[in-house]
């Protein structure tokens, strides 16, 4: 199975407008283990789209980004890694901003940044963690004609980066890929004894070597990815109901999985599939 995380411009198109656009791009074949997706996200703002803000949501999905601001001066303010999220957030845009971006799947960052996944407490400047390589990545993405020309880029960069011997970075743990390629398959339906039966480790093995290697929890992998599964479904079927969802989701009952979408989304399961069954009518 390929897991394919979900942000709310996909669930909620209403929000795109003239003000704003968000896309999301496929990577190549090569790439999909490494790559969820690329994106671009703008917003053009005015005195009077500002007058009457928005809000705006990122949710948690799984994955770490390189995000490029396209209007920065330099890199020293124009790539940074995000770091891992663990429940919403919301924003209000004030001002015009251009970004592209590549969300990757935790297990592939360390490979492509070269930085250790569980010290990215806050987002850190792509600069700190490559120097004078990173000015010339950025200058190269920034300046391409079109996100098609930007993406080629990339991935040109990526594949050197994760097929290169000599500068690839030392690998994860093989518990970890291992363990998450079963999280994936099951859609983050698998309990923490069960994973570590399959893995061939102790529970005690996972949880330390997960917090070692990622700062995360393993139960918090599993739950974002449910919930990502959950959202997809959604957005495949709006017809689902509450039940169908909390049930095909592995929830214990409805209330499980409502209170999963307050930690994760900051909305209700029924104020987004109003949303979802509405765009799906258009």
């Amino acid at each position: 199975m390929i897991y394919r995380p979900l942000q709310p411009p996909m669930l909620q198109s209403h929000l795109q407008n003239n003000h704003y656009h968000y896309e999301e791009y496929a990577p190549q074949p090569l790439l999909q283990s490494t790559v969820a997706c690329y994106w671009s996200s703008t917003f053009q703002l005015s005195s009077t789209t500002l007058s009457t803000p928005f809000a705006y949501r990122i949710i948690p999905d799984g994955c770490i980004d390189i995000i490029f601001d396209l209007d920065a001066l330099s890199v020293t303010q124009g790539a940074f890694v995000s770091s891992w999220m663990s429940t919403y957030d919301v924003f209000y845009p004030k001002q015009s901003m251009n970004f592209f971006g590549i969300r990757m799947y935790v297990e592939a960052v360390q490979a492509i940044v070269g930085y250790p996944i569980a010290d990215l407490h806050e987002q850190i400047w792509l600069q700190e963690l490559w120097g004078h390589s990173a000015s010339y990545f950025w200058e190269q993405v920034v300046c391409a004609s079109d996100n098609a020309l930007r993406i080629d880029i990339i991935e040109q960069y990526l594949q050197q980066a994760l097929y290169t011997y000599d500068i690839h970075p030392r690998p994860i743990h093989p518990l970890l890929s291992h363990s998450l390629s079963l999280m994936y398959d099951c859609a983050g339906q698998i309990d923490l004894a069960t994973l570590a039966q399959q893995v061939h480790y102790s529970e005690r093995t996972v949880r330390r070597i997960f917090q070692q290697e990622f700062g995360i929890r393993p139960k918090e992998i599993l739950d974002i990815i449910r919930f990502q599964s959950v959202l997809q479904k959604m957005y495949r079927y709006p017809q689902y109901s509450l039940g169908e969802l909390a049930f095909s989701g592995g929830y214990y009952d409805q209330s499980h999985l409502i209170h999963d979408f307050h930690r994760y989304y900051g909305l209700t399961p029924g104020q987004l599939s109003i949303q979802v069954q509405s765009n799906s009518a258009l």
